[in-house]
């Protein structure tokens, strides 16, 4: 058992540091964090000067290699968009990120279990091939496409959930009651 501990551990390790090195390539390579933070009115050298200062010059292996020191030390640097610290955002934000999660898995058990029980046990049933025929569309379109298509139904026709941020929950069934009379709502 320990063996099999072990060998897990070390598999995550390397599942966690190539996922690290790919994402971080990504960040690296999509743009100039420099021209997010100040702009378009700073001259070229107040630039190549904060880039510097801010370690952007270097090259890619020895930036890769100060954000992972700088990890196991439990820093992920400042967030460019939000302007504090990684760590931080990432605590503001889990208690919304653990509630999708739990309400995911929710649906899931509610309705895949129960689904595919009867799918097992009557699997010439027009009902399972359905189901069948509805879980082989789930599985092959694309995941933004279905989360379009769902915020669509259940935001913009249904007025059930808002279309973008946590939102309110009480504001938000109050208002899309409002808006199905016909009156408006200032949400």
């Amino acid at each position: 058992m320990l063996t099999f501990l072990l060998k897990r551990l070390f598999q995550v390790l390397i599942v966690m540091f190539v996922i690290s090195l790919v994402a971080f390539s990504i960040q690296d390579n999509l743009g100039d964090p420099l021209r997010e933070l100040v702009g378009q009115s700073v001259s070229e050298e107040v630039r190549q000067q904060m880039r510097t200062e801010m370690g952007l010059n270097d090259p890619f292996l020895v930036k890769y290699g100060r954000f992972i020191g700088n990890a196991l030390q439990g820093d992920f640097g400042t967030s460019y968009f939000y302007k504090q610290p990684t760590l931080e955002v990432i605590f503001e934000k889990l208690p919304a990120t653990l509630e999708l999660v739990f309400c995911a898995s929710i649906l899931i058990i509610a309705l895949s279990i129960p689904l595919g029980v009867y799918s097992a046990i009557k699997p010439r049933s027009l009902l399972s091939k359905a189901i069948m025929g509805v879980s082989i569309i789930g599985i092959s379109v694309p995941v933004f496409l279905t989360a379009i298509l769902l915020m669509y139904v259940f935001s913009i026709e249904l007025g059930w959930l808002p279309a973008y941020g946590r939102g309110e929950l009480t504001s938000r069934w109050a208002g899309s009651r409002a808006c199905s009379t016909g009156r408006a709502s200032a949400i």
